[in-house]
């Protein structure tokens, strides 16, 4: 009998990276919160997700905070984004107390970008696999919260070009993965931020992979809708 091998990405997994904060303090604060209330609405992803709201830690960016709370400020928001995470990490921190008990409305899931980041810890994957982590993401999700309604994320467009293209075949197994699921809504603002799928560079940070100011607003405006909806009183 042939057994066939999990991916990596399907194991949860702690901090792999060294980045621009402390992964395991971040952690703490983040299971600290998911104890003290309930929340709304929850954002699990990676540095995309992470920066856009970074009050708790030293500011990155004043202007990307102002966005934040333009569409957030006045809501129940709880922002599990960590920078250089990929699914593994985030399975991880799932089943470690970030999530607690909560039971939001809506969960925006953004990630598998870093899964086609090359480091010296980590040697990347393949679309296919990076598709499993992520799909084992939404199983864990659904799990946690089974009545919660899951925003999917396309990937955002990157440089270089050969990581763009793996990104496109991830999010085609996206597309696939998500239609028909009532359960989930897939947003794509891909069309925004890129031109002729190349990212526009006007619309991010470091002319690479993180959004400027411009490039969260536009985030935010397309998954308003989605939000208003979720977060209505029902009759």
């Amino acid at each position: 009998m042939k057994y066939r091998a999990i991916p990596r990405t399907c194991y949860p997994h702690s901090k792999l990276e060294e980045d621009c904060y402390d992964w395991w303090e971040r952690h703490a604060q983040k299971v600290r919160q998911a104890q003290e209330k309930e929340y709304d609405i929850i954002f699990v992803g990676d540095s995309i997700t992470h920066f856009w709201h970074s009050a708790e830690e030293q500011q990155r960016d004043q202007a990307h905070e102002v966005v934040w709370q333009e569409f957030y400020g006045k809501r129940n928001v709880l922002n599990l984004g960590y920078g250089f995470d990929r699914p593994q990490n985030v399975l991880w921190r799932l089943e470690n107390g970030e999530f607690g008990t909560q039971k939001p409305k809506l969960v925006v899931l953004n990630i598998g970008t870093n899964c086609f980041s090359i480091t010296p810890r980590y040697d990347g994957d393949t679309p296919e696999i990076a598709f499993e982590g992520v799909k084992t993401v939404v199983e864990k999700i659904f799990e946690l919260a089974p009545e919660t309604h899951l925003l999917l994320m396309e990937i955002f467009p990157r440089l270089p070009l050969e990581i763009q293209k793996k990104i496109d075949q991830l999010n085609a197994l996206l597309r696939e993965f998500s239609a028909g699921d009532e359960r989930i809504t897939l947003v794509s603002i891909n069309d925004k931020l890129a031109d002729n799928g190349i990212l526009r560079p006007e619309l991010y940070g470091d002319k690479c992979c993180h959004p400027n100011a411009d490039g969260y607003r536009i985030w935010g405006e397309a998954i308003e809708p989605c939000i208003k909806e979720i977060l209505a009183p029902r009759n």
